[in-house]
């Protein structure tokens, strides 16, 4: 005699969270980060101030092509704009093999922009309209959390590969970064799209000022966001050429930068523990705090202490990101979800373009020492104004989870 057991309902959004695991996963997939100060140094022949104006012109690109991707990912289904993402990144990264000049690096840098922001917010929109549809983003931030943190233990494990395969062939790094771009694309095209609104993709020119004016909080997050992430950006192209400065090998470059992405994908998985008892704003003060304690350290007594310092950039961002995701995600409607998930990557890529030339004047006039304690400085000076703005305007929001859903959609 057999006892039938009762059988739990099937998560009707269990396929698309895989999904979008494998696309997480798969773009972050970047080989050739830990090594890319050396690759550009020994193939390209630029060095590390030429460096950060190409990573410059990549941010300008990104920043170029975010709004307007975003708004197409809206429009349009959001499934194809992330295949299109990766395609296009796939031929920037692999224009990096034949580039021996600055014009060359250019080119591909501004290609991988344009990729780049063809995917920025498009996957996380996907995934809070598909929860949704089913009643369950109330999971968003758990979930889009998980999905950071497995995307930092890509990172960390493709910067350990990475640099395996540049001390075989510098090439290699390229090579493999294609095909994970690649497999991108085939984890997007199994996604499905949830249904929308029709008049939501209707193709119209986005009202972004009367979009954002109906709810201060979410432009104040998109600062906060660009302060702080601006400075975890520049800190990370920053750790190579600190490493160098204290005689490390490039052989060590993958297994350290390793080391903080891990750091950052535990951040990024179990961070929503942390928000919840401390909340947003809190979480934001301790994110900022432990940033600029952690580059004042590394900058005025270089040494192996400050390498670890440096690392606490990566822990910040697995941290902070889905934080910054989850309070826009919350008060902006489907119709333009992706849009403004898009001015906030922007945001971020904005504030590192004059951050990053500051900072690659200050290590060549000084040393790479010097010009992360400035990024400190930097972060202090515009961190803690920004933050307290937000603290006072949640406060002041008399119904926190008062939204523009209604309004856009």
């Amino acid at each position: 005699m057999s006892i039938n057991m009762p059988t739990l309902p099937r998560d009707p959004t269990r396929r698309a969270v895989i999904l979008l695991n494998g696309v997480i996963i798969c773009r972050s997939m970047v080989f050739l980060v830990p090594v890319i100060v050396p690759y550009f140094a020994l193939r390209i022949g630029l060095d590390f101030q030429e460096f950060l104006a190409a990573e410059a012109i990549f941010a300008a690109a990104v920043l170029g092509f975010e709004v307007p991707s975003g708004w197409l990912a809206d429009v349009w289904q959001r499934k194809w704009v992330i295949i299109l993402g990766t395609l296009i990144s796939a031929l920037g990264v692999g224009l990096f093999i034949p580039a021996r000049d600055f014009a060359d690096a250019a080119v591909a840098q501004v290609l991988m922009g344009m990729g780049i922001a063809m995917f920025s917010g498009a996957d996380s929109a996907l995934l809070f309209d598909t929860l949704r549809l089913h009643g369950q983003e109330g999971r968003y931030h758990k979930i889009e959390s998980r999905r950071h943190g497995f995307g930092l233990y890509a990172v960390a494990l493709s910067s350990i590969i990475g640099a395996w395969l540049f001390s075989i062939d510098p090439a290699l790094p390229i090579a493999a970064m294609v095909i994970a771009y690649l497999a991108t694309a085939v984890c997007a095209w199994f996604l499905v799209e949830p249904e929308r609104d029709a008049t939501a993709m209707k193709w119209q020119r986005p009202q972004l000022r009367v979009l954002l004016s109906a709810n201060r909080i979410i432009i104040i997050a998109i600062l906060s966001g660009a302060v702080l992430f601006a400075a975890t950006s520049v800190a990370m192209w920053s750790q190579q050429p600190y490493y160098s400065a204290l005689n490390i090998g490039t052989e060590w470059f993958g297994l350290l930068m390793a080391a903080g992405y891990v750091s950052g994908g535990v951040a990024g998985q179990f961070g929503h523990h942390l928000t919840r008892r401390l909340g947003s704003v809190h979480a934001q003060w301790l994110i900022w705090t432990a940033l600029v304690l952690s580059f004042s350290v590394a900058g005025l007594w270089p040494g192996y202490s400050g390498v670890a310092l440096l690392l606490c950039g990566s822990a910040a961002w697995g941290l902070g990101w889905p934080l910054v995701q989850a309070i826009i995600n919350h008060r902006v409607g489907s119709a333009r979800r992706a849009t403004v998930l898009s001015m906030a990557g922007a945001a971020v890529r904005l504030g590192f373009i004059p951050l990053s030339a500051v900072i690659g004047w200050m290590s060549m006039e000084n040393d790479i020492a010097l010009a992360i304690f400035g990024l400190a400085v930097m972060l202090f000076l515009l961190g803690g104004p920004v933050l307290w703005w937000l603290n006072r305007a949640m406060k002041d929001s008399a119904i926190p989870s008062t939204s523009i859903t209604a309004r856009s959609g």
